[in-house]
């Protein structure tokens, strides 16, 4: 299953950190500081798309590894907690984006594009771990 067999838990833990740390600095980079161009709205929401896909998908693996992802509740569970979390930092992004005095304004659109990304990300995690218990329990058919 692992694209990466060579990466450990710890290292998803550390890298789902990192990133985590890297959303937040992204959006408190002040206004001033930003290309004065305007990025399409597709593109604005596709990045936060992706950065939110890949806070999910780091956390899922980080916290509920293949083998442990293999009990339904555990999964479940940590599914449930990844997510409540990301909406925890997809809210807290934008009014702290709101709030912090870098001319920046908070968008609820930018929550949707998050909620988005993190559903993909968390949804596809279930998906594989999933398809890939089924192909364990069931012998290949001749």
């Amino acid at each position: 299953m692992s694209l990466l067999p060579f990466l450990t838990t710890t290292h998803y833990r550390a890298a789902a950190l990192l990133w985590t740390i890297g959303i937040v600095i992204a959006c408190l980079i002040p206004a001033s500081t930003l290309s004065s161009v305007q990025p399409t709205v597709g593109l604005d929401k596709l990045v936060h798309v992706v950065l939110f896909a890949g806070f999910g998908g780091l956390w899922m693996r980080a916290l509920c590894p293949p083998e442990a992802a293999a009990e339904r509740p555990v999964l479940w569970r940590w599914t449930v907690g990844v997510f409540v979390i990301g909406i925890g930092v997809a809210v807290g992004t934008e009014v702290l984006q709101q709030v912090a005095p870098i001319r920046r304004m908070g968008d609820p659109y930018d929550v949707l594009a998050n909620l988005l990304g993190l559903s993909l990300a968390a949804g596809g995690y279930v998906y594989i771990v999933h398809r890939e218990a089924e192909s364990v329990e069931q012998p290949p058919r001749m």
